[in-house]
């Protein structure tokens, strides 16, 4: 059921996933930011993660991003399902998107839709993109190279959307960044950080989306 915040709308998707003839209960949380925009700003956060963040980092971004370009802005929890539905949660939002386009953009015209992933998150994005043509921007933060990296640069390959990656210094994937560089996607390390952004870097990462999906 939806429920009405001050600045947003909150939203849970349902669903069920069948492996090895298990039946799994799934959920999904959701955040709206409606705008009058033809852009959306999706932010897939790593496996398990919230769909506020630490310290309300998504929050903080979504109110940042409304203010400086006034899109609207999807934010989603990520829960593990199981080592094969890593792809879930990205389809099913990217799902809603199409199907409640005129409640996010005020429009029914399909959106364009800039991503910002981080981790796992930033690792299936990146895999599945190409499979969405209104897909126009993607951020990788610090995508998890254990999660296939050949796969990744692959999905990437075959994308039309315009690529960025952002990679702490002290992130465990960082030699995965020489690899999406030689492919002739952008790519910045941020020296000192580590995997999560964490401590005085949060202020970075929450400025991520204005000074690469925006600029």
């Amino acid at each position: 059921m939806k429920q009405r915040n001050m600045a947003y709308t909150t939203d849970v998707l349902n669903w069920q996933e069948t492996m090895n003839s298990i039946t799994i209960d799934c959920s999904l949380d959701i955040a709206l930011h409606p705008a009058r925009s033809n852009t959306v700003l999706l932010i897939i956060p790593g496996v398990d993660g919230s769909v506020n963040g630490y310290e309300d980092k998504y929050i903080r971004i979504a109110n940042q991003v409304q203010e400086k370009h006034g899109v609207a802005v999807v934010r989603i929890s990520n829960p593990f399902i199981s080592s094969y539905h890593w792809e879930s949660n990205p389809r099913r939002i990217l799902d809603y998107i199409a199907s409640n386009t005129s409640a996010i953009t005020t429009n029914s015209k399909a959106p364009r839709i800039k991503v910002m992933a981080h981790s796992a998150g930033a690792s299936i994005i990146a895999k599945i993109a190409h499979e969405y043509d209104n897909i126009s921007d993607i951020l990788l933060v610090n995508p998890a190279e254990k999660l296939g990296g050949d796969v990744i640069q692959s999905g990437l390959k075959s994308c039309n959307a315009r690529i960025t990656a952002v990679f702490g210094s002290k992130d465990p994937s960082i030699a995965f960044a020489e690899r999406l560089k030689a492919d002739g996607h952008t790519v910045r390390v941020v020296e000192g950080s580590d995997h999560y952004f964490s401590g005085s870097y949060l202020e970075d990462f929450i400025k991520l989306p204005s000074e690469h999906l925006f600029s």
